[in-house]
């Protein structure tokens, strides 16, 4: 029996896997008991997804040696990936108890924590593992992430650097403090980084798209550049799983039939992209298409609960490679699957390159194409996207819905917006609440320019990196450096209730929105509560977004094709009380009245284009297959 095992684990060691599983199966035929034949028979189950299988394999190694500190631990990761977190802390606390000093099972410990949404105890699980063993890279980067998720990007930094130093082939501390560089608004370091991480790790998708969303950030990289990006990504990640021939569907070809529509999304919960996702799948007309939900994340909260109520189907891909995740959609026979990802957090594009459906379209949550020859469509505006001038800059073919790609539903239902601050402050106030990303130094020195030019106006920006001391220096000095002095610039950090969030427009006259990269939700929420937003028209879709939003209230004075017309459309507003006085009461009804917040009317135009795609197919593809 020890030398069956010997030869399993022999096998094991140098990964001929197939065989070391065979051997172990030997051995527990003959001794379903054995410890280390269970332990090990469980790792190599784990990594195929056999979790329960897994499961059984620890548990019968734990009786045979119950005071064994790694057979515990690693059945915690097992019960971590089957969403199990309240048991697998208390199986990592009894492998602690047995082992206090046992680095992996306190850096264990700390995942689940961070599952569970205790991050004070994950920081301390951390640190304590840090303490038995300080040259564990994973726990400097995972405590980098604690660190992250709180704004606190100083020491996030320095703890993705230590990972860097420690473990430098490790690639998820690059990833995240490419993050912590874009969202101190350092957006060339952080696209420098990811470049030179890309080097290093060619064939991380992850990484790769992170680096394509960074590029938009950047008023540096032309459009054709981050055309070509992203072909590449397509070229380097998706050609390789594409299968040629394409899968064979068995959808029934009529054309005139109701159709089955997927969501692929990680964002079914309290999201930006959920103000515009829960209109469309609301308005649905349910006699036309039946709604299919896919998340690709495990976030849930009352938002979640929302999305489940509306719709018909909910199965979640997070515990799916992209493969089988592909395989199970079509399995649901779905006619066209919408991507609502792209390239952002918790993306998975490659589901979409297996051809999970016979029609793939991008919309919504992405500022740009995917790179992908498999992606069919994209849903946009002609504003958005001029017709003849962005189309190149796309794999896919771009559809142009007439009455905008956008509809929007509040987070949160709120009051009007009161009285005009300038009123009661004796001066304008200006103010963007986007993301600080989207803050660079060419923005900074235009709206310094327009600070200069409106005496005693002040400027507020809310971001949640102002939490970093470090990070409101920067950009202090920064609009020092343009001649604003400091307490002319208000710099606040996220605001968690989202009502007093919404009430925080209440401080502002004007919205200014960020160039290249527009604001989408953070224009929405401007508008909805009574501020006028200032925008800089660009050359493609990143940078025209707020000029659709306000082509559909009909300010398309607010749209400047220059930098100085900029200053001069926010010069005029703030001498003009009696205007912004005028919009800051009649905007929440211009926007209601419009294709903005017409959900049904959205969804129609929506399930329009939907027809149109799938009536192309059924042409390009023959009669019914089903049929006699």
């Amino acid at each position: 029996m020890s030398e069956l095992f010997d030869k399993a684990l022999a096998h094991h060691q140098q990964g001929n896997l197939r065989e070391a599983e065979q051997l172990y199966r030997a051995v527990l035929a003959e001794a379903p008991d054995h410890p280390f034949a269970n332990n090990n028979y469980a790792i190599l189950l784990r990594a195929q997804r056999r979790w329960e299988e897994a499961v059984a394999c620890y548990q019968r190694a734990i009786t045979a040696m119950p005071e064994d500190a790694s057979i515990y631990n690693n059945l915690t990761c097992v019960l971590t990936d089957l969403g199990r977190d309240g048991q697998a802390a208390k199986v990592a606390m009894i492998a602690i108890a047995l082992r206090p000093d046992y680095a992996e099972a306190w850096f264990n410990l700390g995942n689940i924590l961070r599952n569970l949404r205790g991050m004070e105890q994950a920081r301390h699980a951390y640190r304590r593992a840090l303490r038995i063993r300080p040259d564990m890279a994973e726990a400097w980067s995972n405590l980098g992430d604690i660190h992250k998720s709180e704004g606190d990007l100083t020491h996030a930094l320095e703890c993705y650097r230590t990972a860097m130093r420690l473990q430098p082939q490790m690639p998820q501390p690059y990833v995240n403090l490419g993050e912590v560089l874009k969202e101190q608004g350092r957006v060339t370091d952080a696209i420098t980084l990811l470049q030179h991480a890309m080097e290093q790790h060619p064939n991380l998708p992850l990484m790769h798209s992170n680096l394509l969303f960074a590029l938009h950030y950047s008023p540096h990289v032309p459009p054709e550049v981050i055309f070509r990006a992203h072909k590449h990504w397509g070229e380097r990640h998706a050609d390789p799983v594409t299968s040629n021939p394409p899968p064979v569907f068995t959808n029934s070809r009529e054309p005139n039939r109701r159709l089955r529509i997927g969501y692929v999304s990680p964002d079914f919960c309290g999201h930006a992209v959920s103000c515009f996702l829960e209109p469309l799948l609301r308005g649905h007309e349910r006699s036309q298409v039946e709604i299919f939900c896919y998340p690709i994340s495990k976030r849930q909260d009352a938002v979640t609960d929302r999305f489940r109520a509306i719709t018909g189907h909910w199965f979640s891909l997070t515990d799916l490679t992209d493969a089988q995740a592909a395989e199970r959609i079509r399995a649901d026979q779905i006619d066209i699957l919408v991507d609502v990802a792209g390239h952002t957090c918790d993306c998975r594009p490659l589901i979409f390159a297996h051809r999970a459906a016979p029609v793939q379209v991008s919309w919504l949550g992405y500022p740009d194409g995917t790179g992908m020859k498999t992606m069919d469509y994209r849903l946009t505006d002609a504003i958005a996207d001029p017709p003849g001038v962005t189309d190149r800059w796309h794999l896919e073919t771009l559809v142009r819905l007439d009455n905008g790609f956008l509809c929007f539903r509040p987070s949160l239902d709120t009051a009007p917006a009161g009285e005009l601050p300038a009123r009661r402050n004796g001066f304008v106030t200006f103010g963007s609440f986007n993301n600080n990303s989207k803050v660079t130094p060419e923005v900074v020195a235009l709206w310094s320019r327009l600070l200069l030019r409106v005496p005693r106006s002040r400027l507020i920006l809310k971001s949640k990196p102002f939490a970093d001391p470090t990070t409101q220096t920067r950009y202090q000095s920064l609009f020092h450096a343009n001649g604003i002095a400091t307490d002319r610039i208000d710099l606040l950090p996220q605001i968690a209730d989202q009502g007093d969030h919404l009430r925080a427009y209440d401080r502002i006259d004007i919205a200014l929105d960020p160039f290249p990269y527009n604001g989408t939700t953070t224009s929405c929420e401007a508008l909805w509560m009574g501020v006028p937003v200032v925008t800089l028209l660009g050359t493609h879709h990143v940078a025209r977004v707020t000029a659709s939003l306000l082509h559909r209230i009909g300010l398309d004075d607010l749209v400047a094709d220059s930098p100085e017309t900029y200053l001069q459309i926010a010069i005029g507003l703030a001498a003009d009380l009696d205007r912004l006085a005028t919009l800051r009461h009649t905007l929440r009804p211009r926007m209601q009245s419009s294709p903005l917040r017409d959900t049904y009317g959205f969804a129609a135009q929506v399930e329009a284009a939907y027809r149109r795609m799938w009536k192309d197919w059924v042409s390009r593809h023959g009669a019914d297959i089903n049929a006699a």
